[in-house]
């Protein structure tokens, strides 16, 4: 074997593939061309964390399948829920069981969150978090006229997974002429240059390709919960293990006059590079053992991790994308669904001891996502693919102990029910995102440049962020 001449006869297919392993973590071979600095000079430029810097991250985690919230956020005045036990069937959660929430902003009515989520039931009642009621896709505020008439307010492929994630990550709809970049890419693109160095991507995925984070200049640099990774054959164990990965150094450092073969070394490189930076950077970060050993807790880990090395990664605005699955309960529900609420509950109550622990919790605000909601009334065993949704968000910076939006009336033929308690959306993602956007320092001008349906609403702030 001549590994010189194999190199040299890597074909097209080959090197896509090898590239597409060399960038860093999971990320695509474009995303490496973002070069992290070195470690110590990235410190030496840093600001001084909590004691000064302007550091600001979001971390969007976002729920695939599409939540059921309307098991979430219930109401518990004996009116309103005696309608949500009638219109739930056996889907419903018995009244003494919800966690009762002391709300600041509902004017007398009562409302419970599901017994599983006791950890955000204390968040809330402590104002470090705050309940978005009623949130989905819209491009314009729409009644139910709209809706049956398909009128331009109204997204294509609702109930649609696929459609209404990416809906969702883009705030764009199908047809539209806006470029197909996801909100959070934008925000980055307006700000990345002002606030962090310009070779570093503030865009870090934990959860693999979204489209939340693609921008027009900058990617999302990809990861996982155990660090970034390269080439296998530099991590092999036999006796041959350093052989290989000396080798396979050299031949990354030759000079090549073939573009793709000198491409392929470069980019190389630098996903070595970049690796070799990144998990040293985390290297002295803490364990954060108050998060649970699950996939999202151990995404979140890696968030906290990276949030506590800011200074080493020279960054001073972040933007993280986490997310679990199993959301699609079509049946069996209840046990199914207490479970995974279970799961996120564990997770971002960890996650925020975690930020506390590191003085980091006013500075990051953390936020739910998810394809939609899901039908109010059973299909016998789980719902179906609904639409409007109640959401999470938290941080210190976050007006919370209360509930923002609309509560939908939860009867049935109401005039958001556009079928089976298929709740019409009476806050917009555009409305939802802008206000975390504000907060994160994007213009009241530059709104429209992230949400292009913005300025169809009355209001592109909700209140429940603070300065």
């Amino acid at each position: 074997m001549n590994p010189e001449t194999d190199f040299k006869n890597v074909n097209r297919r080959s090197f896509l593939r090898l590239s597409a392993c060399a960038a860093v973590g999971t990320s695509s071979m474009f995303s490496t061309l973002f070069n992290l600095r070195q470690l110590n000079a990235a410190t030496a430029a840093a600001t001084s964390g909590p004691d000064g810097d302007d550091y600001k991250a979001i971390v969007c985690i976002f729920l695939y399948g599409g939540n059921d919230a309307n098991n979430l956020l219930v109401p518990t005045d004996l009116a309103n829920y005696n309608v949500y036990a009638a219109g739930r069937e056996q889907l419903s959660i018995p009244q003494a069981e919800l966690l009762a929430l002391n709300s600041l902003n509902t004017d007398g009515r009562s409302f419970g969150i599901h017994p599983s989520m006791t950890g955000c039931h204390e968040l809330f009642n402590s104002g470090d978090l705050a309940l978005v009621s009623n949130v989905g896709t819209l491009l314009a505020p729409a009644t139910l006229a709209d809706y049956r008439n398909r009128t331009a307010a109204i997204p294509d492929h609702l109930f649609s997974h696929s459609d209404q994630q990416v809906l969702w990550q883009t705030s764009v709809n199908e047809n539209a002429s806006v470029d197909p970049t996801g909100w959070g890419g934008r925000i980055a693109d307006l700000i990345h240059s002002s606030h962090n160095d310009s070779s570093i991507s503030m865009l870090v995925s934990l959860a693999g390709s979204n489209f939340f984070q693609v921008g027009h200049s900058l990617l999302p640099f990809r990861t996982d919960a155990n660090g970034s990774s390269t080439y296998d054959i530099l991590n092999g164990w036999d006796q041959h293990a350093t052989t290989r990965a000396e080798g396979f150094r050299s031949l990354l450092d030759k000079e090549y006059a073939n573009r793709m073969e000198k491409a392929f070394a470069d980019i190389s490189n630098s996903a070595i590079k970049n690796a070799d930076t990144f998990n040293d950077a985390i290297a002295a970060s803490s364990d954060f053992e108050m998060l649970p050993n699950s996939s999202l807790g151990n995404q979140l880990r890696m968030v906290a991790k990276l949030i506590q090395s800011r200074q080493a990664l020279g960054q001073r605005r972040q933007i993280f994308f986490v997310a679990t699955g199993g959301f699609d309960t079509h049946g069996p529900q209840l046990g199914q669904h207490a479970g995974l609420l279970g799961g996120l509950d564990e997770s971002i109550k960890g996650f925020h001891e975690a930020l506390t622990s590191i003085e980091a919790q006013d500075c990051v605000t953390s936020f739910t996502a998810s394809d939609f909601g899901r039908t109010f009334d059973t299909n016998g065993r789980g719902s179906d693919h609904g639409w409007g949704s109640h959401h999470i968000v938290m941080g210190g910076a976050v007006n919370g102990q209360r509930i923002y939006g609309d509560f939908p009336d939860l009867a049935f033929g109401n005039s958001l029910d556009t079928g089976r308690g298929r709740w019409l959306p009476t806050t917009s993602v555009d409305q939802y995102g802008a206000t975390i956007a504000r907060w994160f320092g994007i213009p009241e001008s530059e709104l429209p440049t992230v949400f292009p349906n913005i300025g169809n609403f009355a209001t592109s702030n909700l209140g429940f962020m603070g300065n």
